[in-house]
């Protein structure tokens, strides 16, 4: 098989690129502009052709040496601007919303025969300030550049991976593979697997304590695998990064052990989150989105960038693991996340002053990666079409 040749833009700790690299592809260049996300790029992939730079400031001549040597470029630009997940907050004029262009600047300056974008769901419906949609400008794109075009949102629940996660997928194919979109249509959508739980993916890890361990611990295994899917994840690993618990307070674990004992019961008052300032009134906020009690014999809820208080693990009173939401993730034990835990907000890290920690935390890695299987599925479709036309 043919040794194809991709980039790979906004990066990240390199989801898309494992995927890639699972198929056999060669990732000859890759770009992202965070610090932490790059140290993790660097010690988990084969090519670690990695540059740490912000793409809106390389012009055109930094990609001119790739024109035409590039079967596949891929990335998903910073979603955002376009997500519901902070509609309140949403502002048209955010930078993140232009990203993109910038991706298909780069697109043109290549022409690779493959294009991949991957992006949150909701960009299907987002529009520009003069009411044009964005998935019709990407399109608009393509077509003047003479691709055949296709996208799809799919949901990974169905490609072997354990967690219920939406996704945009937007594949162009050049003109000289001769496809036509009807092909495409049908080889986005062709895997279609038996889906995974939350135990099935997680249940050999070892049980761990918030506060039991101190940060950056190693551990090691205390069972066997007990599936093909935990196998596959532990491979011939002996040790296991990134499974440190929050560092809860005893009253949060009270709580969460209430809410395990309870079924997700409302907390009694004395359990219950004070007003900031205040700690004798309590506060009545609800989070919808925070301390959900994951259902074992089910596929997870989405991961996202900042999960780390989102769920409650199904059987232990604490927040799931970084390693854990990686494991949901489908990357294998051996890929470590760099770089802290968590951090605080950009407003209270700059408030404070701590500005060398303005970074992807080892949460956001995770939660903003195409998870690798999903990845490989997709590598294997842009390689069929790639080998189809080399074959005509």
């Amino acid at each position: 098989m043919p040794n194809y040749k991709v980039m790979d833009l906004f990066s990240g700790a390199g989801g898309l690129s494992y995927g890639f690299e699972l198929a056999g592809c060669d990732i000859q260049l890759a770009i992202e502009k965070d610090a932490w996300a790059v140290d993790t790029y660097k010690i988990n992939h084969i090519n670690q052709n990695i540059v740490e730079a912000d793409i809106t400031e390389l012009s055109d001549d930094y990609f001119l040496p790739y024109k035409g040597k590039i079967d596949i470029v891929m990335g998903g630009p910073p979603c955002q601007g376009f997500s519901i997940a902070a509609s309140n907050r949403r502002k048209t004029d955010d930078i993140r919303n232009i990203l993109y262009k910038h991706f298909l600047r780069i697109v043109s300056v290549i022409a690779p025969k493959i294009v991949l974008i991957e992006n949150v769901k909701e960009i299907v419906g987002y529009k520009l300030p003069d009411g044009t949609k964005i998935v019709k400008d990407i399109e608009n794109f393509f077509m003047e550049k003479g691709y055949v075009f296709d996208y799809k949102v799919l949901n990974c629940r169905n490609y072997g991976i354990p967690q219920d996660r939406k996704r945009f997928f937007f594949l162009a194919v050049s003109k000289e593979c001769e496809v036509e979109r009807l092909v495409l249509d049908t080889l986005m959508e062709r895997f279609v697997v038996p889906e995974i739980t939350f135990n099935d993916a997680v249940s050999d890890l070892p049980v761990v304590k918030a506060r039991q361990f101190a940060e950056g611990t190693v551990l090691s295994y205390d069972k066997e695998p007990s599936n093909i899917y935990q196998y596959n994840l532990r491979k011939k690993c002996k040790l296991l990064y990134n499974h440190i618990p929050m560092r809860h307070t005893d009253k949060t674990v009270q709580k969460f052990e209430f809410l395990l004992a309870k079924n997700g019961e409302y907390l009694p008052d004395e359990l219950k989150s004070r007003v900031r300032s205040h700690t004798d009134i309590v506060s009545n906020a609800a989070y919808s989105q925070n301390h959900r009690i994951i259902d074992a014999d089910k596929v997870s809820p989405t991961i996202t960038a900042s999960f780390y208080s989102s769920f409650i693990h199904p059987s232990q009173p604490r927040n799931i693991t970084v390693r854990e939401a990686a494991r949901i993730q489908t990357f294998p034990d051996s890929f470590v996340f760099m770089g802290k835990k968590t951090t605080l907000s950009k407003k209270l890290l700059a408030k404070k002053g701590i500005l060398e920690e303005l970074h992807l935390d080892q949460f956001n890695q995770v939660g903003n990666a195409v998870p690798p299987l999903m990845a490989q599925h997709l590598a294997e479709v842009c390689i069929s079409l790639l080998m189809e036309g080399k074959d005509r």
